[in-house]
């Protein structure tokens, strides 16, 4: 999860696991761990979703108390498996495409074609998927929102727009006053769609993320601090933004002035839920869909309209190459830590620029893991690797 914003510059390392020092400094190696257990992970959950997809299937509609259920689920199903190639595509580039569950060696598929398979399982998420009634579940607007995302990407501007507008629109979900509530609370206005953790099955975050006090001498239920939240992410923001105080916190390490990751502090006490999709998002999504169609005034009402909740005045734009830098930077502020920036920069062009550590074209994607190749010679590495 946390890869993305280590890989760009919103996270930092300053401790002993070389792994993540790699991914810091844009030197995976193709044996690198954290890379092999995020590949395998993300294929195990789409291997779960084929094996219930394939099990519902044959299903027929009487087996459920509500005959349209049974859409419903393989629409949950698709999502999820949507999400988990999307996590791929964005960090190695084209991946096999599996539809089955199979233990088969496969080769890899093109980049277009793993985009084009997202955007299917999603619009039949759209077209199937209940409507919502917690951020915990799949629904009609979590599928929504994540499409409006890979449409952006894929600059479907157009549908960009009308899916985050949709979403907007929706009265269960709100921008909150309160920003700190989005992290505090599980469930909230803001929140679409989250991967939720309890106690026993708690996220590595707070362990990675958080010193066990602040610098304020306040107790944080911490754990080795291995990541804590780069210089250039907190001088980002401005003087008002309520924002700030809730994603980043001062504290001292070993004689050391650092700032930590204070957006996942539930860790061992409540667990915290991964927030896939939030509202906020969406203005931004539409922010942005809306000025690459030459619409810069609606896109600044936009951007504007969330700068208001957070506590900040408007701004304006010279022209468009003027708002993508502002959009652009508002992304990083408002969506740190939640798996954004890196592929953000990717998408526009933006990572050799902004990065010093990236320096040519093969670093924006990560090395096929090198278990990976051994166990499936049909897998081709990522050039550079």
């Amino acid at each position: 999860m946390l890869t993305d914003d280590l890989s760009s510059d919103n996270l930092a390392w300053r401790a002993t696991f070389s792994q993540h020092g790699e991914v810091d400094n844009n030197a995976i190696q193709a044996n690198n761990l954290l890379i092999q257990y995020y590949w395998q992970g993300l294929y195990k959950g789409i291997y779960r979703a084929n094996f219930f997809l394939q099990t519902v299937e044959k299903l027929d509609e009487s087996t459920f108390s509500n005959p349209a259920r049974k859409k419903e689920v393989l629409a949950e199903a698709r999502f999820l498996r949507a999400y988990g190639y999307y996590g791929l595509v964005t960090r190695w580039g084209g991946v096999p495409i599996l539809t089955e569950p199979t233990n088969e060696k496969v080769a890899r598929n093109s980049e277009e074609e793993v985009w084009n398979f997202i955007v299917e399982d999603l619009k039949y998420a759209v077209e199937n998927a209940g409507e919502f009634k917690s951020s915990f579940y799949v629904s009609k607007p979590a599928a929504k929102a994540l499409l409006a995302r890979v449409y952006l990407i894929r600059k479907n501007y157009a549908e960009a727009e009308r899916l985050a507008e949709e979403v907007i629109a929706n009265n269960k979900f709100s921008l909150s006053e309160n920003f700190e509530s989005v992290f505090a609370s599980k469930e909230n206005s803001e929140r679409i769609f989250s991967l939720n953790s309890t106690t026993n099955d708690q996220t590595s975050l707070s362990y990675f993320l958080l010193h066990n006090s602040l610098a304020n001498g306040q107790k944080t239920n911490g754990g080795r601090f291995e990541l804590p939240a780069d210089p250039s992410l907190v001088a980002a923001y401005e003087s008002g933004d309520k924002r700030k105080d809730v994603t980043v916190q001062p504290t001292v390490y070993g004689g050391k002035d650092y700032n930590m990751v204070w957006k996942y502090r539930g860790g061992a006490l409540t667990g915290d839920a991964w927030p896939v999709a939030r509202v906020a998002e969406m203005y931004l999504v539409s922010a942005e869909a809306r000025a690459e169609q030459g619409n810069l005034g609606g896109a600044l009402d936009r951007i504007n309209d969330l700068r208001a909740v957070r506590g900040l005045s408007d701004i304006s734009a010279s022209g468009l190459g003027d708002f993508e830098l502002k959009i652009e930077n508002e992304r990083r502020l408002e969506l740190a830590i939640e798996g954004f920036r890196w592929y953000d920069l990717i998408r526009t062009g933006r990572a050799i620029e902004v990065l010093p550590n990236v320096t040519n074209k093969n670093q924006l994607k990560y090395p096929i893991p090198l278990a990976e190749i051994t166990v499936n010679e049909l897998l081709e590495q990522n050039e550079g690797y």
